[in-house]
């Protein structure tokens, strides 16, 4: 699968009005190899919904019970070779880590994935898994986070491209909320029954021409620029253009929005600026990717906290990509792992220019949990892995 970092220098300009002056970048006649994508996703839209919930439900299921038995070899079928982690605390990790490190440490002896809402591309061969997370390490609840699995089908077989987690929080607006979500609170051992949601894109991408993959990743990076520019210039009207009918954010209290939230926080106006430092983007076939970077925000002239974000983006009918999925994560270095981590990430404020170092890994000193009082109980465990 095509991988491709991205040095900032390179991607990022001056956010300002840029990207809603600049024009999209022009399609590139493909080339053959190009067209035929030997790896190309398999579409099969047609069918039936209950199928295709429950081939993802499965996943979900097999992730958890593989996890919670510390089983290396499972989890490396679950999950595709570029497959990336973003913790808690905001830092993306390997799969080599995740399969060397973190798997075989075994310390959670319950793990539960409750799916709340899946939304599917066209074609169905991508599907974003939203869902309560909860785990007891060494027979202790911890916090239950919302889980975000980006899932990808090859050849009919499901895979976890990205992982993405954060603590469940009682912050943040109360309506809007996309589904029914806990607030704080310690892991369950039983799970409710309940259905989850379902949205599956309407549009119709069989007859968009194919492209030349190096010129869709530029598009696709190009569409998460200018939505957060729109987003910050109050531009509702155009943020909507972005924004895919399926499309969901996710913040920092653990905690999922509609769409429609989303346009009446840009009606609000209140943020003062808004950009991303692309650090990787990812395709998968013709119509899906997954960029990851790092996430700055002003708000009445003040900086808030640097966080990591997750943009899922769909390439819809027509040809244009849009923004699925949103998920942001306040980076926290001093807790985690240190090691395995793919990006320089750092616990500061936002900064209106660009991180000088932008794919340097920064190791931190090691400290004792004792020196480390904004952890919540209980996550002890996780320190200086």
């Amino acid at each position: 699968m095509n991988v491709r970092a991205l040095i900032l220098g390179v991607l990022l300009v001056a956010v300002g009005s840029w990207a809603c002056t600049q024009p999209q970048p022009a399609e590139e006649a493909p080339e053959a190899a190009d067209v035929a994508q030997e790896d190309a996703l398999q579409s099969s839209s047609s069918e039936p919904e209950s199928a295709l919930t429950k081939q993802v439900i499965e996943v979900e299921q097999a992730w958890a019970a593989a996890f919670e038995a510390c089983d290396t070899d499972a989890l490396a079928s679950l999950i595709t070779d570029d497959f990336s982690f973003t913790d808690y605390n905001g830092m993306t990790y390997s799969r080599h880590w995740f399969l060397e490190t973190s798997v075989p440490k075994c310390a959670r002896n319950v793990i539960r994935i409750e799916p709340m809402q899946i939304t599917f591309n066209d074609g169905d061969n991508a599907a974003i898994v939203m869902s309560r997370y909860h785990q007891f390490i060494n027979d202790t609840p911890e916090p239950v986070h919302q889980l975000q699995h980006v899932l990808v089908r090859h050849g009919g077989t499901w895979q976890v491209a990205h992982h993405h987690s954060a603590v469940m929080q009682d912050i943040g607006p109360e309506i809007g909320k996309a589904f029914a979500q806990l607030g704080e609170g310690a892991s369950t051992r039983k799970a409710p029954v309940f259905e989850p949601k379902i949205a599956r894109y309407s549009g119709d991408v069989t007859k968009n021409p194919p492209v030349d993959r190096v010129v869709s990743e530029k598009e696709a990076v190009y569409t998460a620029l200018k939505y957060v520019n729109l987003f910050q210039n109050c531009r509702t009207a155009h943020l909507e253009d972005v924004m895919s009918e399926v499309y969901l954010i996710s913040g920092y209290n653990g905690m999922t929005y509609t769409r429609q939230w989303m346009v009446d926080a840009s009606d609000a106006c209140y943020h003062d600026l808004q950009r991303i430092e692309p650090l990787q983007i990812r395709l998968y076939g013709d119509n899906t990717a997954i960029l990851l970077g790092r996430y700055h925000q002003y708000v009445g002239g003040q900086p808030y906290d640097l966080r990591h974000i997750t943009a899922t983006l769909f390439r819809e009918e027509g040809g244009a990509w849009r923004v699925a999925h949103h998920y942001s994560t306040t980076f926290n270095e001093y807790a985690g792992s240190d090691e395995g981590k793919l990006f320089f990430s750092v616990a500061d404020n936002s900064t209106i220019v660009s991180l000088p170092t932008p794919n340097w890994v920064v190791h931190r000193p090691l400290l004792a949990p004792e020196e480390q009082p904004w952890m919540f109980a209980g996550d002890g465990d996780n320190l200086n892995d």
